[in-house]
């Protein structure tokens, strides 16, 4: 386990202040990263007046940075900022965000680790202002929303090409799932992974099977993320400065 240092705390009353942490793998420079972002809440309400600093942790150097880099200041909040956790492709992290304080439409915001730079990719068209729970997740080693219609199905939506808009396709639509559902995403295998009724379930599309994981009961644990495991050979401690004598 790695303890990381202390990071900067705004000056602001407690109750004003959103924290967001993400942690992804940056293959430029084959360095662990923490993003921290932080945003001010306007009175009487939830949205994001203010995005400050972004900061950001480098396993490899053991230190926190501040960045130049701006979060998107049209963003009033996240959606499960700190819930779902994408970072499968080729160094970026994702949030699902709200581009006013309606909370409609939604934009995906994405971050590079190795540049530093936030985009935006847009939403497929015919989702984009449906009032519907939409998770984050990668099928298949691409993006996908996972689109909940209430009492019948999910819809998978997957970008075929990153960052462009225009190659957004339905995959899947899997059914049939009811109420007290709620998706976690894909395993590498491709099987859908919900919670249902306080159950972890693995759905297999292909086969169209369910398998209850009965020993792993997601209420009785409090189960926010599920990340699969996956071995590695790659460090994950700071790297240890050498004394030199003057």
């Amino acid at each position: 386990m790695l303890t990381l240092p202390p990071y900067c705390t705004p000056s602001h009353d407690c109750d004003s202040i959103k924290i967001h942490f993400r942690f992804g793998f940056d293959p430029k420079t084959d360095d662990y990263k923490v993003v921290k972002l932080t945003g001010l809440i306007g009175p009487r309400t939830y949205a994001i007046r203010w995005w400050l600093q972004i900061e950001i942790y480098s396993m490899r150097k053991g230190s926190w940075e501040l960045i130049t880099e701006r979060f998107p200041s049209h963003i009033t909040n996240l959606i499960d900022g700190d819930s779902v956790c994408v970072d499968g492709h080729d160094g970026h992290l994702h949030w699902l965000g709200y581009v006013n304080e309606e909370e409609d439409p939604k934009t995906i915001v994405a971050f590079d680790l190795g540049s530093e730079i936030f985009r935006e990719i847009l939403f497929p068209n015919s989702i984009l202002h449906q009032n519907r729970v939409n998770v984050l997740g990668v099928l298949s080693e691409k993006l996908c929303v996972m689109l909940y219609i209430e009492d019948v199905a999910y819809e998978v939506w997957v970008m075929d090409e990153y960052e462009v808009a225009e190659s957004w396709v339905k995959r899947h639509v899997l059914s049939p799932f009811f109420d007290d559902t709620w998706p976690y995403g894909f395993t590498s295998h491709n099987e859908f992974l919900i919670e249902d009724n306080g159950y972890l379930v693995l759905y297999d599309s292909s086969a169209n099977k369910q398998c209850i994981l009965e020993d792993h009961c997601a209420e009785e644990y409090g189960v926010e993320k599920i990340v699969e495991y996956v071995d590695s050979f790659v460090w994950v401690a700071p790297a240890k400065h050498e004394m030199v004598d003057g």
